[in-house]
């Protein structure tokens, strides 16, 4: 009775002789004849609480007819693609409550039966008007596929389990074919935008776009999708401006879900960028298909350097604010995350298009051509990737690129891409860190700009990946990234650490055998000034390994007989014999094991500091896989030993925490021995020792541990062998030197 109107309410109190007007009847009129003020929600409440309660086959024909024929759903005046979007979801719902009712109603074979039957007829009768309309009821039944598998086809699958296999079937076949009336150049907006958000609700990431959009151009489906995530200030990506303009009131998470999330683009984001991705994997190769690629990546370009900016200005330019519990930023990070995936799945469907060729049409006398070409677009292509992914490093940075795979492929694909066009990818970074428009470098600005230095870390994050290559420009790597990466690791001035770690971990690159001393020397003084307030042991013993280990392995005449390696490892003897015993080691503020890299899979050169670290701290650090290695002792022929010098090992101390500075020092320093040049191996070996001699018991027991660890577990064969006779022979540490506990 509450559904009906003041007449009908009237005359259902009149005489019980009068023939007296059932709800069906309302509502087909409802449906067919509305009245003006019936909306789109009013006609779908109605069918909503009347379909799953349907007890005769006919009245369900009737109302599926009807709703087809709504003119306020499929009039000649489409309504909006979000109103009519609501059939997708009332749908669901509708099904949902249809398969839980217990009470008498018609039975769920029946009624999926006569629902296809009705969509099918409606779609034959006339297939260029009616397509469209049938698309987001099918789309809705497909939603809730869960839920009748788990109640009926799981449970009982000879009686439902067969029966809805050839019933999905079907339906898709349906939905295929309605799909390729529903899309054209000449269709309204709404039923184009409807019919997109309907095949990204039903496509599946293993489905073949080309089964649902046969006869379709791609290069208009791409654009199209394209515009409806990005183009529509009020329904389409654009929509974050919102979050600038909320008035923290108690309701604002109800505003926000209703303005910004519930919308349909928004809420189905991550579908609709799986049509985009198939789309690109799909593309020909030729020119329209590159200038489509590369007008949609200067169309993200442009969304998301306004978004870089805008989110600059406002209250999320901070890096702990998806941790903020508050309605807004929960909310906008989540939108933002939606983004990055967004995008990140787009550049993944563009860039397999470049893996997997699409010319099997070309004769092999034209395929090295063609792939020329393909080269150097992708060259172009890879570069406006990248600088996308500059602009959304705040997200990444924000939210964590742990597990993100999808994040990786783009990534270092684009830049293996890139990095082959030589200069042009130097230039584009130097103009990526270079624009002020983008980045200001002064520390005072970069210092309270979170947005500023995620785009600063992307660009050391590809340095670090050009500075990997086996040749590299001396002159670019020294005037530019040098001297910028030198600028930023300078904690008087700049006061993140991110920035600061990533700028050591670009410098640590930088060097090269044929480096310059003086320069070496300068770093270490650097680093030495920032430990232990900034830098932790470790990263001060990986920092003085890596670069050892360059100087070490090759190196280089100074004057007369004297080399850089004689210059490096005597100014570390001179520098770790001032230091005095017992002076405790100040935590930094940030602990950390390695530097923070920029780029999302850091590679470390440091092997002897990585397996010296703690058990637990090298199974969170597995960049180089242990190797591990015999005893030195173990190595040797057994008749190599003299009589009675077979002595128990050397017990490590329990402790592997370092103290004091002191034990942070010569620990960074017995790190570099497996790189000490044989000719003066022992010589070190003996430096190193007298270091540890002088130091306190404690630290002395500590110590002899770790260069115990060194020497058994981190050297070749030819050096082993001269640390065996080292510590066996000329040493006798077994038998317990002064201040050594067995």
């Amino acid at each position: 009775m509450d559904k009906l109107g003041p007449q009908a309410r009237a005359l259902m109190g009149h005489s019980s002789s009068l023939a007296v007007p059932q709800e069906l009847d309302f509502l087909i009129n409802d449906l067919r004849a509305p009245k003006p003020d019936v909306t789109v929600s009013k006609v779908l409440g109605y069918i909503y609480h009347y379909l799953p309660f349907v007890k005769h086959e006919h009245n369900l024909r009737l109302v599926v007819a009807s709703f087809l024929n709504s003119p306020v759903c499929f009039g000649s005046v489409v309504p909006s693609f979000e109103d009519n979007y609501l059939i997708i979801e009332v749908f669901k719902l509708i099904l949902d409550k249809k398969l839980k009712v217990s009470q008498p109603t018609l039975d769920i074979k029946t009624f999926y039966t006569v629902l296809l039957k009705e969509l099918t007829h409606f779609v034959d009768f006339n297939p260029y008007q009616n397509s469209w309309k049938v698309l987001p009821i099918i789309s809705g039944i497909q939603l809730a596929l869960e839920l009748r598998d788990q109640l009926y086809s799981k449970n009982n699958f000879i009686q439902y389990g067969w029966f809805f296999r050839d019933y999905d079937s079907k339906l898709r076949q349906l939905f295929q074919r309605a799909m390729r009336y529903s899309i054209s150049p000449t269709f309204d907006d709404n039923v184009i935008n409807l019919s997109l958000l309907s095949l990204a609700v039903t496509f599946k990431k293993d489905d073949k776009i080309e089964d649902f959009t046969k006869g379709i151009s791609t290069h208009f489906l791409a654009q199209r999708t394209f515009e409806l995530l990005y183009l529509n200030h009020e329904s389409s990506n654009l929509i974050y401006s919102k979050f600038y303009h909320f008035a923290l009131t108690p309701n604002l998470d109800e505003i926000i879900q209703k303005e910004i999330m519930q919308k349909p683009v928004i809420k189905h984001m991550n579908k609709l960028s799986f049509l985009l991705e198939a789309y690109f994997e799909t593309l020909d190769y030729n020119n329209d298909s590159y200038e489509l690629i590369m007008n949609i990546c200067l169309q993200l370009q442009h969304f998301n350097r306004g978004l870089s900016s805008s989110v600059q200005k406002s209250i999320f330019n901070d890096p702990k604010g998806s941790s903020n519990p508050q309605a807004p930023f929960q909310h906008f990070w989540f939108l933002m995350k939606g983004i990055l995936f967004l995008e990140v799945i787009i550049f993944q469907g563009i860039l397999t298009r470049f893996l997997s060729s699409k010319n099997r049409n070309y004769l092999p006398i034209l395929q090295r051509n063609q792939n020329e070409v393909k080269e150097a677009e992708y060259k172009q292509i890879s570069l406006k990737i990248l600088n996308n992914l500059y602009y959304l490093n705040f997200i990444l940075l924000s939210i964590g690129q742990g597990g993100f795979d999808n994040y990786n492929f783009v990534y270092y694909l684009a830049i293996e891409i890139a990095l082959s066009g030589g200069v042009s990818f130097e230039k584009f970074t130097m103009h990526l860190i270079g624009d002020y428009n983008e980045v200001n470098l002064y520390a005072d600005a970069l210092n309270k700009n979170y947005v500023g230095r995620s785009k600063v870390l992307f660009v050391l994050g590809l340095w670090e990946n050009y500075l990997q290559l086996g040749t590299k420009n001396i002159d670019f790597t020294k005037g530019e990234i040098y001297d910028l990466c030198i600028h930023l690791a300078d904690d008087a001035k700049y006061s993140d650490n991110d920035l600061i770690e990533a700028s050591h971990s670009v410098l640590l690159l930088c060097f090269s055998a044929q480096g310059n001393i003086q320069e070496y020397i300068q770093y270490v003084e650097l680093l030495f000034g920032q430990f232990p307030s900034r830098l932790s042991s470790n990263q001060l013993s990986i920092a003085i390994e890596t670069l050892g280990k360059k100087i070490l392995s090759n190196p280089i005449v100074l004057h007369g007989s004297r080399t850089s390696a004689d210059e490096f490892l005597e100014f570390l003897l001179a520098r770790t014999s001032e230091l005095k015993s017992g002076i405790p080691i100040k935590a930094p503020s940030v602990q950390t094991d390695t530097f923070s890299s920029a780029q999302p899979i850091p590679e470390i050169e440091a092997n002897s500091t990585l397996r010296n670290m703690g058990e637990k701290k090298r199974k969170e650090n597995d960049i180089i896989k242990a190797n591990k290695r015999k005893k030195p002792k173990d190595l040797m022929r057994i008749d190599l030993l003299p009589p009675g010098k077979v002595a128990k090992d050397y017990v490590f101390r329990n402790r592997i925490i370092l103290e004091t500075t002191r034990e942070a020092y010569i620990t960074s320093f017995i790190n570099v021995v497996p790189y000490l040049p044989l000719s003066v191996f022992s010589y070190w070996l003996d430096n190193i020792w007298e270091l540890i001699q002088e130091s306190d018991p404690e630290e002395r027991n500590f110590l002899t541990s770790v260069l115990w660890r060194v020497l058994s577990e981190n050297l070749d064969l030819n050096r082993s062998e001269l640390a065996y006779r080292w510590w066996y022979l000329e040493k006798e540490i077994p038998q317990a030197p002064q201040g050594v506990h067995l």
